[in-house]
């Protein structure tokens, strides 16, 4: 398939995991991808952003588009991290705000500073990566609730941009994964062995799911998709 031949995009977080997922199918359908994140040693054509910071996704949304002539056509916002497993009447406060400092805070950056040339050229397509954590179910028995908060939030950032953005030619959309097979994630024998009953097919996702749900989004095929969340779980939340 060639689905993005000839097309640029843009994926935050792609050292590991989904987000280098994301960034390899693309490329593999014939995308230039850009990868952004703090370190380099993703997929792609590095450039560096703290998605943190206002200041830095703005220069790298400047950096993309001088290397690429002007032209952005796809957005992953993916970059994510997942916080310690504190009771919330401990949590401390500054731990609130780094989680929600990626999570949320930075997923608005990135479509901001990207959406910006988006909308200037009346096209492209936009996708969010969420999570089922605090949308669908809330995790047991581990404590997340900052990384659920965030979570919850995305999807409505995602609904509010769709409205706003998709008559100017921008469709914004979001996928939540469940719980996906990774080598982090099968390293906790306890947690692995209580999840993995309340899957449908007795498999977690992998990555290359999530990744081809995110490009289906994101290609001309999702046309009509607006503020979609899409689930992909192996039917967890069901249960």
């Amino acid at each position: 398939m060639s689905r993005f031949e000839g097309r640029v995009a843009a994926v935050t977080g792609t050292t590991s995991g989904i987000g280098r997922g994301i960034a390899l199918a693309l490329a593999r359908e014939g995308a230039r991808v850009f990868g952004l994140d703090i370190e380099p040693g993703g997929v792609g054509e590095h450039i560096e952003c703290d998605v943190r910071d206002a200041a830095s996704v703005s220069a790298a949304a400047h950096a993309l588009l001088a290397a690429s002539d002007g032209r952005l056509d796809h957005v992953v916002a993916n970059a994510g991290i997942r916080g310690s497993d504190t009771p919330a009447e401990e949590l401390p406060v500054e731990e609130w705000d780094a989680v929600l400092g990626v999570n949320l805070r930075g997923v608005f950056l990135a479509l901001q500073a990207f959406g910006r040339p988006m909308l200037a050229a009346g096209r492209g397509s936009m996708v969010a990566i969420a999570s089922m954590s605090g949308n669908r179910v809330v995790n047991v028995p581990q404590r997340t609730v900052p990384y659920n908060t965030a979570k919850a939030g995305v999807t409505a950032l995602v609904r509010s941009l769709a409205v706003e953005w998709g008559p100017r030619g921008v469709r914004v959309n979001s996928v939540s994964p469940g719980y996906v097979s990774t080598p982090l994630l099968e390293a906790d024998a306890a947690l692995h062995a209580q999840w993995l009953p309340l899957t449908v097919p007795g498999r977690f996702a992998s990555v290359e799911e999530i990744a081809a749900g995110t490009l289906y989004l994101l290609s001309d095929e999702a046309g009509s998709c607006f503020g979609t969340d899409l689930l992909i779980d192996s039917g967890y939340t069901l249960r």
